[in-house]
């Protein structure tokens, strides 16, 4: 009975025995310790799992955390992005406003000085083209007579042309206009240039006269002045004062007797008083024997070296 061991159980009806081998009790003592074990491991493993959990739930509020200050990020930008772009927006509408309002102006500027519009050229370039363009139209309505030579229009007397001369009764050629005015009233220059004479002319009959010379060959002659306000010699500008209106010389009453002439020649002042922006070409069309085609090629060539010198100077 060496190897064997017995289990006894009791009860009411008695006692039981049960003879088990040796074996059998190491066999039941290893189960017991397997599961033992079992429980030991299971035990492990739940509290080795419930860490892991725990620290993925960390990592998934910290990435959580980093997701929501990510999307924060992004709808701020996304908020800029949009304010930006409205304010692109507006700017654009209000550039795109600009540019239509500078298209009219510039259709209109460009009707105006007769240069023809150009639609698919950029608008800077139209604007140079208008620049370039009434900077040499003005240049030349500067220097060449143009507009009335009185301060305040009254009328007109007498005009250019076959006459009854009103003192000396006779039949002559009026190489001028009369202006009606009061004593007094000025008597302003129709162009840049230089005084080639200022005095009083008794031989002619212009009484106080004012002889100014313009740049291509141009004159003009101002007489029955009752005062004079310029020397011989004086450079002018367009619209300085020379005198005021007056009766001397052969005279009827006062009045400006006002004459243009180019190279000795007497032209009808008509043409030239008319002469402005608006009705730029019709002088050249009116007025024969003024070289304008090379006259105007002239003053554009100085205006575009004018134009070459002062991009020079911005480089520099």
């Amino acid at each position: 009975m060496k190897n064997h061991f017995t289990i006894t159980i009791s009860d009411v009806h008695g006692s039981r025995h049960f003879s088990f081998k040796q074996f059998m009790r190491k066999f039941a003592l290893f189960v017991v310790l397997f599961i033992i074990l079992m429980f030991a491991s299971s035990a492990v493993i739940i509290w080795w799992l419930n860490q892991e959990i725990v620290e993925i739930d960390n990592n998934r509020v910290s990435a959580q955390a980093e997701y929501n200050e990510v999307l924060e990020k992004r709808e701020q930008a996304y908020f800029l992005l949009e304010k930006e772009k409205h304010k692109i927006q507006n700017e654009l509408d209000t550039k795109s406003k600009q540019i239509q309002f500078l298209d009219q102006t510039l259709k209109g500027l460009e009707d105006l000085i007769g240069v023809e519009p150009d639609e698919d050229a950029l608008v800077l370039d139209r604007v140079k083209i208008v620049q370039l363009t009434t900077l040499e139209k003005q240049v030349m309505l500067e220097d060449i007579p143009n507009d009335r030579p009185v301060k305040t229009y009254k009328g007109v007397s007498s005009g250019y042309g076959w006459r009854t001369h009103p003192v000396k009764a006779s039949r002559e050629f009026h190489r001028g206009i009369d202006y009606r005015g009061n004593y007094g009233d000025g008597v302003i220059a129709t162009a840049n240039g230089t005084i080639e004479y200022a005095g009083h002319h008794k031989k002619s009959g212009y009484g106080r006269l004012v002889i100014i010379s313009h740049d291509y060959g141009f004159k003009t002659l101002y007489g029955h002045m009752s005062k004079l306000h310029v020397k011989t010699g004086q450079v002018i500008r367009k619209g300085t004062l020379i005198g005021e209106i007056g009766s001397s010389g052969l005279s009827s009453g006062p009045h400006l007797h006002y004459e243009v002439s180019f190279v000795q020649r007497k032209l009808n002042p008509a043409p030239f008083i008319r002469w402005d922006l608006k009705n730029y070409d019709e002088i050249f069309k009116e007025v024969k024997g003024v070289p304008w085609g090379s006259l105007s090629q002239m003053i554009q060539e100085r205006v575009q070296r004018v134009e070459k010198q002062l991009l020079l100077r911005d480089v520099k």
